[in-house]
């Protein structure tokens, strides 16, 4: 039978000891204080329950020595990393209640670092802080924490050289020299929350010591690992790319410059840290939660090929961390080589750029949307598009020149065949597919600039199907280019003025936008692509103020028709209300009367209507007579038949 000793603070005061004498039930057979604690007095059989702070059971623990006398926790103001490092209940009587329910105390391995103990974890680097800190007392001092902690994500963070050397799965010796921001190591997964939201494959007394190394590219990086950890926790989520993770039985961090770290809290400065499991297990208690957990065969890495290495991490290590990461040399390098490709004229090329233009024009005149967007599918613009762009960032002349040589082709082209079949079409009227694509406005630049985003990203992420950011690009580019044939073909400026308008308007947003996307992605440094980007500014900014006065005029437009539409006048209500021209205003409408009116009302609902938007206008209406009880004087010819009248004035 077990016999249970309570262990306590020397400093507790008489009053606050009967008070935690009082909340155990059952009474312990017995109390002593740590300083009069002689460990010599207890054997195996003994169990001691202990409330103490971490560096009074460090004191204990080195005091026993190899005594094999049991040793159970109970929460302590000053012993928080014991109470997370072991799961121990923040409770005290639920933690007693655990202590008497226990049967039995396994022997546990325990992490020491330079042969010093630790109970919860090891933390390497200064800015390590900004994500990993001790839980607070409170939930709103929990809150004001995170946030605290969000605020210091943005702040500017270095970069610390360091070499890793572990044991892997076959106990063979490896070693990683990387650029890290700070390593966190562990002994048992479950008794810290990083851990145990992303590794789920551990558990108690598994021999291994668990190390995470974060090593972020940039602060965007950084900050959305915060932000997921800090606010949006989700347990077995995937490691990020810059976090690695490496399970050995042994691990020594060493660096150049001396290594800054918290020992359970407590801070220090080494040139070379030796992290292992003790020789002699402790026979201590945890709280259920990690003595529940079933032993599992966990992961030996995660990521730890991807730490920067090489160049990349000289790059890393050179200044502060950037906002936006850079690509590495071999992503740049195929993507480069694909681009230079994408950039040259092809037989293909002018194929495929005939046959969506075809295809799109007659879409356009059959008012078919289906077939238009067919035609987006089909066409091969992404690639010289995307590739001028890669230039302009890089001020690379001739990635410049042969992108530009290929759309003009591409251009020239499509002019060519859309020309031609409005020629041979014996038609020449302004559908709504037609009429969409000649009067451009800032919407159609917000399109613009997605599609560029769309294609760029995809061109640098191999995951993503590329035909996908086709789509995308054709979408704002081959519908004006035929639009544009069309009206060269019937000879319209409108037509053809207002098409090329948006055709550069989405050739300017796209290149910009696709730009900027690889200067993020870290395909260029800013020094380098500030001319192409100011010049690309320029040009879409030139394009943006005749569109902004398309928008303005679009908005005035919708202020008008929504001013009239259902409203009701003394001469009836007014429906289907359009503008035809703004300056000066045309308007048609129809309106619903219950009688037949004469010429003379036409000319008071010209008035009402120019009294509602308070200037002259010119009037196209179309009269609808509604059949009912006060109608009955009307000739009646059909049941559902009305008598209708135009005027125009």
């Amino acid at each position: 039978m077990k016999k249970i000793t309570f262990v306590f603070d020397p400093e507790t005061e008489q009053k606050k000891l009967d008070e935690l004498l009082e909340r155990l039930d059952p009474k312990p057979d017995n109390h002593v204080s740590l300083s009069e604690l002689k460990g010599s007095n207890y054997s195996e059989n003994d169990w001691l329950a202990c409330s103490l702070s971490d560096k009074q059971l460090k004191e204990l623990i080195e005091s026993l020595g190899k005594t094999k006398v049991k040793l159970a926790l109970l929460p302590h103001p000053d012993g928080i990393e014991n109470r997370k490092g072991f799961c121990i209940n923040s409770d005290f009587e639920d933690a007693w209640q655990e202590i008497q329910e226990a049967k039995e105390i396994p022997d546990l391995e325990t992490m020491q670092v330079n042969e010093q103990i630790v109970f919860n974890s090891l933390v390497v680097g200064t800015s390590m802080s900004i994500l990993y800190s001790n839980s607070t007392s409170s939930f709103f001092a929990g809150i004001k924490k995170r946030f605290s902690q969000l605020v210091n994500l943005f702040r500017r963070v270095k970069l610390k050289p360091y070499t890793i050397t572990y044991l892997d799965k076959n106990e063979e010796e490896k070693t990683v020299e990387t650029a890290a921001m700070g390593i966190l190591a562990v002994a048992h997964c479950e008794s810290n929350f990083i851990f145990r939201r992303v590794i789920e494959e551990s558990g108690l007394n598994d021999g291994r010591i668990h190390t995470l190394i974060l090593a972020p590219k940039s602060l965007f990086a950084l900050i959305q690992f915060g932000l997921q950890n800090l606010f949006f926790p989700t347990h077995g989520s995937t490691l990020p790319s810059f976090v690695g993770y490496i399970s050995s039985s042994e691990v020594k961090i060493n660096s150049k410059q001396k290594i800054h770290f918290a020992l359970d809290g407590q801070e220090g400065e080494e040139k070379e840290l030796i992290i292992k499991l003790t020789e002699d297990p402790i026979s201590i208690l945890p709280g259920k939660i990690l003595l529940e957990q079933e032993k599992k065969e966990g992961p030996a890495e995660i990521n730890a090929k991807s730490l920067p290495t090489g160049k990349l991490k000289e790059e890393l290590l050179h200044g502060y961390l950037p906002w936006v990461r850079h690509a590495t040399a071999e992503e740049f390098k195929e993507l480069f080589s694909l681009l230079r490709q994408n950039a040259q004229t092809s037989s293909s090329y002018l194929v495929l750029m005939a046959l969506s233009t075809m295809i799109a024009t007659f879409g356009l005149f059959g008012n078919s949307a289906p077939v238009v967007i067919g035609a987006m599918i089909l066409a091969p613009l992404m690639g010289p598009i995307i590739s001028l762009a890669m230039g302009a960032l890089r001020q690379d002349g001739l990635l410049i020149k042969n992108s530009m040589i290929t759309i003009f082709w591409g251009v020239v082209i499509g002019l060519f065949f859309s020309i031609l079949i409005s020629l041979i079409t014996p038609l020449e009227v302004l559908n709504d597919q037609i009429l969409a694509r000649i009067r451009p406005n800032l919407l159609d630049l917000g399109i613009a600039i997605a599609s560029g985003v769309a294609g760029a990203y995809a061109y640098s992420k191999e995951e993503i199907n590329k035909t996908l950011a086709g789509v995308a690009i054709s979408v704002a580019l081959v519908p004006p280019l035929a639009v544009a044939g069309i009206g060269i073909g019937w000879l319209d400026p409108v037509v053809f003025g207002g098409a090329m308008l948006l055709l550069g308007t989405n050739l300017a947003g796209i290149v910009m936008s696709a730009s900027l996307t690889f200067l993020i992605l870290g395909f260029s440094p800013f020094r380098l692509a500030k001319r192409g980007l100011m010049i690309s500014l320029g040009i879409l900014l030139a394009i943006a103020l005749p569109l902004g006065l398309s928008f303005t005029k679009m908005v005035n437009e919708n202020s008008i028709i929504q001013e009239l539409a259902g409203k009701e006048i003394p001469h009836g209500i007014l429906r289907e209300v359009k503008v035809i021209q703004l300056n000066p205003l045309r308007l048609s409408v129809i309106i619903l009367a219950d009688k037949v009116l004469t010429a003379d009302d036409f000319d008071e609902i010209k008035s009402e209507i120019e009294e509602e938007v308070d200037q002259p206008i010119e009037l196209e209406m179309t009269l609808g007579i509604s059949i009912g009880e006060s109608a009955k004087n009307v000739k009646k010819e059909g049941f559902f038949e009305g008598i209708w009248k135009s005027f125009t004035q």
